[in-house]
Order: C-alpha cells, then structure tokens, then sequence
C-alpha cells in the first residue's frame, strides 16, 4: 500500500472515530491528533501532537503510559486532548515526574514570583520539601521518590501517619498544605489528572484556648520590662493597646504614627525572608491597609520613642524612619527575632509573650461587649478566624443568652 493510501486510511479511520496506531512515515500530525500504542498486554502508550516549540519551532508530542484495555488507553488519549486544549500540558522545560521533583518546580516558582506567597511562607515551604522528601514510608519508599503517575491518596496519608509520630499536628497540616500546593501546580501542568492531596485525610489539629493575661498582669509585665529596657517597654504597651502583631509593630514608620489625631495606619509588617532574602518590609499578613486608634497610655508611649529616637541618632525623626529601627540606622527595621530576645530578657521570669499581649487586646475587647466584626477589623483578622481563637473569659451574649434560663 502506498503512502498516500495509508494516508487516506487513517484519515478515514479518524473519521469514523476510531483511533490509528500510528500514521504513515512523513504524514504532518495536526495539533490534537492522537495515537494508541500497545506496548505489551496490558500497557499501552497514548501520545498527543501538541502546539510547535515557540521559540524552535520544533514538533511536540506529549506521550503516556495507561494500564488496562484499549477502551481505557482510548479514554486517556481524550483527556489528553482535552488538557491540551485548556493548556494544562507541562510547559516547556518542565520535566518533573516525582513528587520531590514537583516540590522543586514549585518553589522554583516561587523564588521567581510566578507564585505570590509571603517570603516567610515561601522559607517554610523549603524547609516542608525537605521534611516531606526525606520521609519514609512503612514499605521503606522515600516519599520524595514515588513518581507522580504512582502517587495516590493512600500514599498521602501514610505520609502523615509517619510524621505525626514524630512531629506536631500543626506542623504536619503545614506541611500538607505545601505539598497540596505543588500538587496542585503539577496539576496545572498537566503532570498529573488530578491531585490526591485533596483526597487525603489531614491530621485533626485541636484547639485550645488562648492564654489571655489580665490588665493587671500586663500592667506588672509592663513595669518590670521598663526597669532594664524602656523602648521594649514602650513597645510591649503598645503591642497590648492596638493588638497589632510584632511585624506590624516594627513596620511602622514615622509617617504612620499621627499622634495628633491619635490613630495609626497600619499597612506593613517586617518579616524574614531567609538566606539571600533577608529583612524586609512587606504587605501585612492579609495584605490590607486597617487604621487602629490609640489610647492615651499608647500615644505617651510613641511620644516616648520619638524623644529616645532624637536623642539616640542625635537627628530628627523623619517621615520614613522606623519608629523602634535598627539600633545602628533609624532607616532601617528592627530584625523580630532580635526584638523578640530583648524582650525575654527584660521579661524574667513572666510568662507573657508577645502573641498572648495579642490574645489580651482580643479577650478584653470582647469581654467589654464588642462584637466580633469591631474585634476583627481593629486585629487584622477575618471574623470567622476571630471566632475560631477568641471567645472572650465573660463573653456577655452567651451570658445574656443564659441568663434568660434563670429563674
């Protein structure tokens, strides 16, 4: 039979929907013609020609392996096609085909700013890739290792079953979310049909409540921290006045601050980015702008550090300064961590940190008998996040709510 007559048949066939094994030798394939091929029984090999190279202009097929009969190898071949057409295929260069290689490509993505994640996010997630790789399964398999074609819902959860024996339930829930992340994004393209993370079981994290200390046991937090380092001092004030978080805090500058109307414009948090990002000055955790009053104890304060900033850089305050900046640069931010140390040393043997100075400004609010919605916005925090961590010591709709059960 000639070329051309091989030619005609396959078009033909393709015709009457039935799928060719291959085309005849120098036949152009158009874009989403397709083929199935046995292998050996059982296995067949679907390919798929797909958009040219952009920048060779070379041909591209993409090819897969299918186990089963040849309706299914045929099924395959259609959802190829498909993913073709919503441009879910890999995209050129991606050649990622184990779930440690996925991880790789995912945060490869990140470092570039193709994926937006706040820099600290972005630390953990490499650090979740190690841990999630280097893990083994009880069939002895690195979990790095097992190839995306062979990864299923089961392989997931025996995952989380092995570092709940040796990690927090928390920690094992962060580590799901990074894997269902690249997941997801090998999904996108077309690396896998779907993503198995989102079949697994994650571990259940139980809440407990938030430790809140009283105004008093503030107030004494507050003294004792003023006796060896007044700007912590200050700083711990107006943490427990604003509810702001220690980032926020340290973002502030100058320009934020109008003590006059007695309000600050919170905006920006100070965060860590690791090696080769370092400190830096970002959008705040849900990369919104919110203006929080100040009481008068919290404008004494900022008024306090402003005179200990004139004093200490012997220069006035300018609008872009940090208002608690480098010890060495009043242009640049205090490092958390090294604001954190100073403040447990100044704190002794009080327990109170600075997350629980946060759990204080909530409880209090709450207990005064703000709603929710007031509570949320002035925190930074979603109204269904508040609830879920803060319910107030003397919550009084639930008291007013009980006592129409008296009698």
């Amino acid at each position: 039979m000639t070329d051309a007559r091989v030619a005609q048949s396959a078009r033909t066939r393709l015709a009457r929907g039935q799928v060719p094994t291959r085309l005849a030798r120098g036949t152009r394939r158009r874009r989403g013609s397709g083929g199935v091929t046995q292998v050996r029984d059982g296995v067949w090999r679907v390919d798929v020609e797909i958009t040219p190279d952009p920048v060779t202009g070379k041909r591209r097929r993409i090819s897969r392996q299918v186990r089963g009969d040849r309706s299914e190898a045929e099924f395959a071949l259609a959802k190829l096609r498909v993913a073709d057409h919503e441009q879910r295929l890999p995209r050129p260069g991606t050649k990622a085909r184990t779930v440690a290689a996925a991880l790789d490509d995912y945060i490869a993505d990140l470092e570039a700013g193709v994926v937006e994640l706040a820099p600290k996010t972005v630390v953990t997630t490499r650090s979740a890739r190690n841990t999630i790789c280097s893990t083994m399964l009880p069939d002895g398999r690195d979990f790095g290792s097992i190839r995306l074609s062979n990864l299923g819902w089961q392989e997931i959860e025996a995952l989380y079953r092995v570092l709940r024996q040796s990690k927090s339930a928390a920690w094992t829930r962060r580590l799901a979310t990074a894997l269902t992340r690249a997941l997801d994004r090998a999904r996108k393209h077309g690396l896998i049909e779907h993503n198995p993370a989102r079949d697994a079981t994650r571990p259940k994290l139980i809440r407990t409540k938030p430790i809140s200390p009283t105004k008093n046991d503030v107030a004494a937090l507050v003294a004792r921290v003023a006796e060896t380092d007044g700007e912590i001092a200050d700083a711990t004030l107006v943490l427990a006045c604003t509810g702001v978080r220690l980032g926020e805090l340290l973002g502030l500058q100058w320009t934020d601050v109008d003590l006059e109307a007695q309000v600050i414009h919170v905006a920006w948090a100070i965060t860590d980015g690791g090696p080769g990002v370092g400190i830096l000055r970002k959008a705040t955790k849900r990369s919104d702008w919110r203006d929080v009053p100040l009481t008068a104890a919290a404008v004494a304060a900022f008024a306090r550090q402003q005179q200990r900033c004139v004093t200490t850089f012997e220069i006035s305050t300018l609008p872009t300064f940090y208002v608690f900046p480098n010890r060495t640069n009043p242009a640049a931010p205090s490092r958390p961590d090294t604001f954190g140390d100073r403040f447990a040393r100044a704190r002794g043997s009080s327990p109170i940190t600075f997350l629980q100075l946060r759990h204080f400004t909530a409880t209090t609010m709450l207990d005064a008998g703000e709603d929710y919605r007031t509570v949320a916005d002035l925190l930074g925090n979603s109204e269904t996040t508040l609830k879920l961590h803060y319910d107030g010591r003397t919550n009084v709709d639930k008291r007013r709510a009980i006592a129409a059960l008296d009698w």
